[in-house]
């Protein structure tokens, strides 16, 4: 059945069961994306109460509770080898299909992900420094690019590093992408600059608070971002005096304002990835390779932050998972239970994709080719908001 056969015969149906609206409503917000856009040439009715900020919120709510992967497969030596896959029912019937990221022009580059969140996905579409975005809601297939950011690059002042986190501020209901530029000063010490851009109001702006940078600097690569309770958190390493410690560097979109978080003292001898897990800020460290001076680095550690009785924030050990053959490497939280990891693999056998649910210790493999490369992975859902804040 077609689109318009099927949107009259469920308009009909309203009409002669005479369904409240807030009917109408709860039944369309059930559908997928796909659905509901063809919906909006059936009727003008359907068209108008898809487009509303109620409907688009309730229908995000929906979507968000059974969340798909989307995931960047690269090479990071060639550049080449790179594509965006989105797969549903990750641990049911698995469903992948290749998304086409819809640019006008070709790119020196394939785009990295910056973040997915509420259905909209940023990208990273420059060839170095993080200076060119473009927003895009793979369901709805708009996209849009955004202005060039106000910190660049000169060649008396060049660029060293950047660092760029995508979230959710709920408070204002407002996407915001953060760029974080370091430049090095004369003395060898980094010196860093932020800016933000408001997906409400369509204009980057430069921060004033940056005060955290002077005593810690933000590691690890371009994933290593993640989104939790309205802050972006990044792994940062510490600074002079402070350079046998790791902390997070963690960005309140909100007031838009940064603060460290310590981190417990068994983070100084392994890697650590930032991650979310049950709505809690969470860390995993662990080797990425074994350790030859007989140190026992084979050992898979994760823990949550959470709150004391006494009302401190403490770190609690959730997983450990010790003298294992393989490394494991976490790649980040489906669903914000399960763990997402990859396990390395030897001569003799490819690297593995599994999910991994602390609570009742049960583990998925999931049949996901390209895990030889490199992989950024998200939790993905569909919605229909817009790339140009009109929601």
């Amino acid at each position: 059945m077609n689109s318009s056969c099927s949107g009259r015969r469920l308009r009909t149906m309203a009409s002669s069961l005479s369904l409240p609206q807030t009917t109408i409503s709860d039944i369309l917000s059930r559908l997928p994306v796909k659905s509901l856009t063809r919906f909006k040439s059936v009727s003008k009715d359907w068209a108008y109460l898809t487009s509303t900020p109620a409907f688009v919120s309730d229908h995000l709510r929906r979507s968000s509770s059974d969340p798909s992967l989307i995931v960047r497969c690269y090479n990071t030596q060639s550049g080449f080898d790179s594509v965006i896959l989105l797969i549903t029912d990750p641990t049911q019937n698995f469903a992948c299909r290749h998304l086409a990221v819809p640019l006008d022009e070709p790119l020196p580059l394939f785009p990295k992900i910056v973040g997915s969140i509420g259905g909209l996905v940023c990208l990273d579409v420059s060839p170095c420094y993080a200076s060119d975005f473009v927003l895009w809601n793979p369901g709805t297939k708009q996209f849009k690019h955004l202005p060039v950011p106000l910190i660049a690059s000169t060649r008396s002042n060049p660029i060293w590093l950047v660092f760029v986190g995508f979230g959710f501020d709920s408070f204002n209901n407002d996407y915001k992408l953060v760029r974080i530029v370091s430049f090095k000063r004369n003395d060898g010490l980094p010196f860093v600059r932020a800016e933000v851009y408001s997906w409400k109001e369509g204009v980057w702006k430069e921060l004033e608070d940056t005060v955290c940078f002077d005593s810690a600097i933000i590691c690890g690569g371009q994933d290593g971002v993640v989104v939790v309770d309205g802050s972006l958190n990044w792994v940062a390493i510490g600074l002079q005096r402070y350079a046998d410690r790791k902390v997070v560097i963690s960005f309140d979109m909100r007031r838009e304002v940064f603060k460290t978080i310590p981190l417990p003292a068994l983070t100084r001898i392994g890697n650590v990835k930032v991650m979310s897990y049950m709505g809690l800020l969470a860390i995993a460290v662990y080797p990425l390779v074994f350790a030859a001076n007989g140190n026992n680095m084979n050992c898979f550690e994760f823990s949550v932050l959470s709150d004391c009785e006494d009302g401190r924030k403490h770190w609690t050990n959730v997983v450990l998972a010790e003298n294992f053959s393989k490394s494991l490497v976490p790649m980040g939280t489906w669903r914000d239970r399960e763990l997402m990891i990859k396990q390395m693999g030897d001569r003799d056998n490819h690297p593995k994709l599994f999910l991994y649910d602390p609570i009742d210790e049960r583990t998925k493999r999931l049949p996901i080719d390209c895990v030889d490369l490199y992989l950024q992975c998200y939790s993905h859902a569909e919605s229909l908001v817009s790339v140009d804040g009109r929601n």
